[in-house]
């Protein structure tokens, strides 16, 4: 696979090409890989095993449950075929954060924190759900969401 990038004053806006002989499936893997990053989607399944297309900004967290990762929606979760860590690594570092080896969660999407756990933060998120920090993760929450050192949010 080749990637070129082509600058020129022409383009009013970011084009993207995939170009091959034959639509194949490393050619839908990679067209569903850029919609994700362009759209701000993630694909899913739902509890009927349809195929969703779920927005980004509607996502509350991501967790593990035995082998299969989730998607807590607003209104629907949904299985994903990706790990965490393959997800980590694509999700915006400034609208989701890692807060424990088996859970991602939506900054935007957290309503309150209690700091008042030894060693880990619970988070609760707009739906009320609750689910907690690993203590290796605590300072990291504190730091990008400006928490201070007496647990106030600057």
């Amino acid at each position: 696979m080749r990637i070129k990038k082509c600058i020129d004053k022409r383009f009013s806006e970011i084009e993207i090409h995939v170009c091959n002989q034959e639509y194949n499936q490393q050619v839908k893997d990679l067209m569903k890989e850029l919609d994700g990053v362009v759209n701000g989607v993630i694909h899913g399944t739902d509890s009927r095993g349809d195929k969703c297309v779920v927005e980004l900004h509607n996502v509350l967290r991501f967790y593990a449950e035995g082998q299969r990762v989730i998607v807590q929606g607003i209104t629907e979760s949904y299985r994903v075929s990706e790990k965490l860590y393959e997800l980590e690594s694509k999700l915006d570092e400034r609208q989701f954060i890692r807060i424990s080896k088996s859970e991602i969660v939506n900054i935007r999407k957290i309503r309150k924190l209690d700091i008042s756990h030894t060693g880990t933060i619970k988070v609760i998120l707009e739906d009320g759900t609750e689910t907690y920090t690993s203590r290796r993760n605590v300072s990291k929450l504190k730091e990008v969401l400006g928490i201070g050192q007496r647990g106030e949010k600057r």
